[in-house]
């Protein structure tokens, strides 16, 4: 019976866990042929809502300058796979692969408190030329 219980309350600990480090997964809608960094602005008043699509991920849609504008704040604390992909004028999608074609994901605060996060789209000798996030998306 005691081996029962320790199993049992091992098994709802682990479970707790894995509830912990879940998240949605996200969808990065990048204009076909883009290549750079990609800023994610989060708390932007006014700007449009993602959208939530029948797989709960959530849809972010990249303008030509590199820039995503939410409403939402940051609480992508955990893991997910997230997904990118160009998008062409028709709406057709071409996937992007994680290190082949996206590198250098990365998000923090920045001075003023702002949250941000940013991600670069290209190949790994483009990313390796530009490796810093450059100084274009300061306002």
């Amino acid at each position: 019976m005691q081996r029962i219980i320790i199993v049992l309350s091992c098994f709802l600990f682990l479970l707790g866990c894995k509830q912990d480090d879940q998240v949605s997964p996200r969808t990065f809608l990048i204009p076909d042929g883009y290549t750079g960094w990609v800023k994610i602005e989060y708390n932007e008043a006014g700007t449009p809502q993602v959208t939530q699509t029948s797989t709960s991920s959530q849809e972010y849609k990249v303008s030509s300058e590199g820039i995503v504008k939410t409403p939402d704040q940051h609480i992508h604390e955990g893991w997910a796979t997230n997904n990118y992909y160009y998008i062409n004028q028709d709406g057709n999608r071409t996937k992007l692969l994680p290190g082949k074609m996206v590198h250098g994901s990365s998000s923090g605060m920045e001075l003023g408190g702002e949250t941000t996060e940013y991600f670069y789209v290209g190949t790994s000798k483009q990313f390796e030329k530009d490796q810093y996030i450059p100084n274009e998306f300061e306002n």
